[in-house]
């Protein structure tokens, strides 16, 4: 869920004030700075609840992965709300944004070891199943983007976005799944003993993450890394990272057509190649 359909959704809940889950969505709104900058157990005491609860709140009402994934979210917002309400500085931000983008794209060719992806694509030759694993809402476009290129060439993988599919998964994988997980940091704790439960259970775990070692990179057979290196939460929504991701994407899929005659000669039919 993005940042717009999550304050969407928190002013929905919070028409029915007089309900427990409207009453703190409807607190939430009205105190979104507070939310931002406090821990989960303050924001716990200002909306009257347990930090249980809030994250139950998060999971079940607004499809997050939990109370940081919403506080991240709160923060993306606000800064956008600032930067709409300052005109010059809507501009000056525009002006950076090609430098920012076209520097994160050059780093990330320099990060991606070609060794790596040549792993991901014979893996995926040999697998059954191909998933892929996007549990942050702010990369969520990105995995869809590798859903619609794949399903081109003839390998239509599982997208895996709540944390109960892919609960479900880890317990029935085996040797021959293969999964490509998408994430920033691998901050996800929940997340990351499903990836290791997968990881025992015999599965190939391709990871594409930023250039920083994480739990998730310690258990993955293989690491696409990407620039920026930042570890700023709001540094992950930034423009330079999505087109960053998106190269990652396109050097993958790339691979996967040039390694297999059939598929290139599928594709070409598709873009109507002479």
């Amino acid at each position: 869920m993005n940042v717009t359909n999550v304050i969407f959704r928190l002013k929905e809940l919070a028409k029915e004030p007089e309900t427990n889950i409207g009453l703190t969505s409807k607190t939430i709104l009205d105190n979104m700075n507070l939310v931002a900058n406090f821990n989960i157990s303050k924001v716990a005491q200002i909306t009257y609840t347990s930090p249980a609860t809030i994250t139950r709140f998060c999971q079940k009402y607004l499809n997050l992965s939990g109370f940081s994934e919403l506080q991240t979210l709160i923060r993306v917002y606000l800064s956008e709300e600032q930067l709409n309400s300052d005109p010059k500085k809507h501009t000056k931000k525009n002006e950076f944004n090609y430098d920012e983008i076209t520097s994160a794209i050059n780093l990330t060719d320099s990060l991606i070891d070609m060794d790596e992806v040549d792993k991901i694509v014979e893996g995926i030759f040999k697998t059954k199943t191909v998933c892929i694993v996007s549990q942050d809402s702010s990369i969520s476009y990105i995995a869809s983007d590798l859903y619609e290129k794949m399903s081109l060439i003839g390998i239509p993988p599982i997208v895996i976005k709540q944390q109960e599919t892919l609960d479900y998964y880890s317990k029935i994988s085996d040797e021959n799944w293969l999964f490509i997980v998408i994430s920033h940091f691998g901050e996800n704790a929940m997340v990351r003993k499903m990836i290791e439960q997968i990881h025992k259970n015999g599965s190939f775990v391709a990871l594409v993450s930023m250039n920083n070692t994480s739990a998730f990179s310690k258990v993955a057979d293989c690491w696409i890394k990407y620039a920026p290196t930042d570890q700023d939460p709001l540094q992950k929504i930034k423009y330079s990272s999505m087109f960053s991701l998106l190269y990652v994407t396109q050097v993958l899929f790339t691979s996967i057509v040039k390694k297999d005659k059939k598929r290139f000669e599928k594709i070409s039919k598709i873009l109507k190649i002479n």
